[in-house]
Parts: C-alpha cells; sequence; structure tokens
C-alpha cells in the first residue's frame, strides 16, 4: 500500500489598528510566513520529504477576496450539469435492414 498524500493548509487573517498598521502586517506578515516555510522545509528534508510552495505569501484584501470567492461560484456553477447533459439510451442503428440472399432476386 501506498502511503497518501496530506496537504496541511492554515487560512489567517492579521488586523493591526495602530498607525500604518498594514505595512506592518505586509511585511511582518509575509516574513514571518516564510520563515514557517524554511523552516518547514528544513525539518521535512531531515526525514527524506519534500515541501512545495504552491503559492507565496501575499497580503490580500477583502476586494480580493470577494473576487476570489466570486470565481469560485462562477467555476462551481460551469461544472454543474446543464439541460441536455443527461444520458439518453441511443436508438439502435438497424442500417438498411436485414436481407435475404436467398430471394434477393439475384440469379446466376
Amino acid at each position: 500500500m501506498t502511503p497518501q498524500p496530506l496537504k496541511i493548509r492554515a487560512d489567517i487573517e492579521m488586523k493591526c489598528f495602530q498607525y500604518d498598521g498594514v505595512l506592518h502586517i505586509k511585511e511582518q506578515g509575509i516574513h514571518v510566513l516564510n520563515a514557517a516555510i524554511k523552516a518547514s522545509t528544513e525539518a521535512i528534508d531531515l526525514h527524506k520529504g519534500k515541501l512545495t510552495v504552491k503559492e507565496a505569501p501575499r497580503a490580500e484584501s477583502e476586494h480580493d477576496d470577494k473576487l476570489l470567492a466570486e470565481h469560485m461560484a462562477k467555476l462551481r456553477a460551469d461544472n454543474e450539469e446543464v439541460s441536455g447533459d443527461e444520458e439518453t439510451e441511443e436508438e439502435e442503428d438497424i442500417g438498411m435492414g436485414e436481407i435475404d440472399l436467398d430471394n434477393a432476386g439475384v440469379t446466376e
């Protein structure tokens, strides 16, 4: 039996209401996440594993989240079955029908 891959995911939200709070989140938050990725990579390498960063840490606004949610909803809607997708039984192709070769009017 082969071991199944496992994904670890964390969605975090940071808030800072001090002056330049957004800049602190962007600079420090991204720095901390990059450090966590580096530490995780080093730890898994010791056990002959591999860590792949699918998407680097980045700052997103609420507007970005809304656009992503709308895009995902559109993809789900496009993926749903629409009228005409259902399978129907195909009619049997009878071709030209059966021919009676003995009485087909062919003479030798």
